[in-house]
């Protein structure tokens, strides 16, 4: 049901994951959803929410490449597979939930802030073990989560992954700058 509720709401937004199209595309018993998410919709988007960021984190952690490049290379592979997958009518499930519901929970708002932090520190981790400086590490860290998110919305719109392709070969510098201040 989770899976389901967080394919949903990438392609469709909060407003329409309802219930009925979760049970729907899970086909789990009626029963299942109320018993494990007695807190109504807002917890059921809370743990998708939770899901798709601990399966980015398990995509990400799964990383092998040793350069900013192939770090941010890593990265955008995910949301790209699950674009093309979809036929470019998925974005991410965590940016969906601020879109189409501007987080009225405050819950919610701090799920996804927190998963925005989360995946930005790992990032930050992975690039600075790969020999960027500290704070250029974090910049990019957060230039990559911004600019897949955005490559997403705009995948969408023109039905290509052009745009996120672009994020993965010119994000990530191809040598590491040990100029710059630490």
């Amino acid at each position: 049901m989770v899976s389901c509720a967080a394919l949903l709401l990438g392609s469709r937004g909060p407003a329409a994951t309802s219930f009925a199209k979760v049970l729907a595309s899970s086909r789990a018993p009626r029963g299942s959803i109320y018993h494990y998410f007695p807190g109504g919709k807002h917890e059921l988007i809370e743990a998708a929410v939770r899901w798709t960021s601990e399966e980015v984190f398990r995509h990400q952690r799964a990383c092998a490449a040793r350069s900013p490049r192939g770090i941010i290379g890593h990265f955008v592979a995910y949301f790209r597979r699950a674009l093309v997958a979809s036929a470019c009518r998925t974005g991410c499930p965590v940016a969906a939930v601020v879109i189409g519901s501007r987080a009225e929970s405050p819950a919610l708002a701090r799920s996804v802030r927190t998963t925005f932090r989360a995946w930005v520190g790992l990032l930050t981790r992975q690039l600075a073990a790969s020999g960027l400086p500290a704070r250029q590490a974090r910049r990019l860290a957060l230039a990559a989560v911004a600019g897949v998110e955005g490559a997403l919305i705009l995948a969408r719109v023109e039905s290509s992954t052009e745009a996120l392709d672009a994020i993965g070969d010119r994000l990530a510098p191809q040598r590491v700058d040990r100029t710059l201040p630490r």
